[in-house]
């Protein structure tokens, strides 16, 4: 970075009390490399920070403001993925609702996967109704053969009420690119 009188200069690196990369989460291409970082919980990490303070063990997982359900088996410290599931439920014989979304999808891109999964025989359904507000619901009225159980299923495998999200925590560490996982991240900002 060039200062005033054309000399150049070593950047300037502030340090952070709070663990925001890992808060907020990131995501970036470079040439040969690329980075996605999910974001987690505050309070999450601060009880982390307390737990590699008193040197005694901690486990974090990313956290989504959408909500869903999550399954962390192949999350690997933060260099692998998660797979997010939409919360549905049976609200009676014929009727199921979405009240959460996994996260990176919309109310539109889940309702859109379901018409196409419908329009391909893969889920049987007779209508379905957006009345998300402040709260998601999506209500998906489904034929009179279907089974709610299997609808459910067919729903994870062939719409977007199931995704997969990889993660790959690449940071410059060092002025150098380093893969890291996110307890390190969070041992070298506590460190700091």
């Amino acid at each position: 970075v060039p200062n005033y009188d054309g000399r150049r200069k070593e950047p300037v690196t502030l340090p952070c009390k709070l663990p925001l990369l890992l808060m907020l989460g990131a995501e970036g291409i470079a040439v040969g490399l690329s980075t996605k970082i999910l974001s987690h919980n505050l309070k999450e990490l601060l009880e982390a920070q307390i737990a590699i303070l008193e040197k005694a063990p901690f486990r974090l997982y990313p956290d989504f403001q959408q909500g869903g359900l999550m399954n962390v088996s192949e999350y690997e410290r933060g260099n692998g993925r998660v797979r997010v599931r939409a919360r549905i439920e049976a609200r009676d014989a014929h009727t199921l609702v979405i009240r959460e979304i996994p996260f990176g999808t919309t109310t539109e891109s889940v309702m859109t996967s379901i018409e196409t999964a419908a329009r391909k025989k893969n889920i049987q359904i007779k209508a379905m109704h957006d009345f998300t507000a402040e709260n998601v619901e999506i209500e998906i009225a489904l034929d009179e053969e279907q089974d709610p159980e299997k609808a459910i299923q067919a729903l994870f495998a062939f719409t977007q009420c199931e995704v997969q999200i990889s993660s790959r925590v690449v940071v410059i560490d060092d002025n150098r690119p380093v893969e890291m996982n996110v307890e390190s991240v969070l041992e070298s900002t506590t460190r700091r």
